[in-house]
């Protein structure tokens, strides 16, 4: 088996997407942010590699907190820079609600359950982008970049509706949310007015 911590990654410039610098190996990269390049290692995990040690041991920490949760990948390992997870297949709720051009309420019901299980896990950041998000083959969907979330706090998923109003979805969202949590319904209607 190939080493993955010959892979190399670099913060080159604050605010940008992470950059890799070298990979020896012939692990494909299936994405990278602002944090970290994340690279599949077998068909059913992944690694996760930082260029900053305090980023993977705050993604690690998340994920630790909500292991048993159905809203985030298994843990396998955790090095000084480095997170190995399951693997999850599938589009973010993202290109799957831009493929759709609509959102039905099951997809409604399963973000509000998602905002519940932050909850109840504790994150202080209640809130996740439509790209980091997955949709996975069951038609779950599964949290991923969870770097911020005992760090950051926003108690209403700004980044969340924010991506909703720039696919066109938001006023359809609100009105499910209405029916199913008048409460919430309340607290975000007049976030992006």
């Amino acid at each position: 088996m190939e080493d993955f911590k010959f892979i190399k990654i670099a913060s080159l410039r604050k605010g940008d997407k992470v950059e890799v610098i070298h990979n020896p190996t012939s692990y494909p990269l299936i994405g990278r942010g602002n944090q970290g390049a994340v690279f599949k290692i077998s068909s059913d995990q992944c690694v996760k590699i930082f260029p900053k040690p305090m980023h993977a041991q705050r993604e690690s920490e998340a994920l630790k907190a909500a292991q048993g949760s159905p809203i985030v990948a298994k843990l396998y390992e955790v090095g000084e820079n480095y997170i190995i997870m399951e693997y999850i297949e599938g589009p973010s709720l993202q290109e799957y609600l831009r493929s759709k051009g609509n959102i039905k309420e099951d997809i409604t019901k399963k973000i509000l359950f998602l905002i519940e299980e932050m909850k109840r896990i504790k994150f202080t950041r209640l809130d996740s982008r439509l790209k980091e998000i997955i949709v996975t083959k069951q038609g779950e969907l599964k949290m991923v970049d969870l770097v911020n979330h005992f760090t950051k706090k926003y108690e209403i998923p700004q980044l969340l509706l924010a991506d909703l109003k720039k696919l066109g979805l938001l006023s359809s969202f609100l009105e499910q949310v209405k029916k199913i949590d008048p409460q919430s319904y309340l607290e975000w209607k007049d976030f992006l007015c």
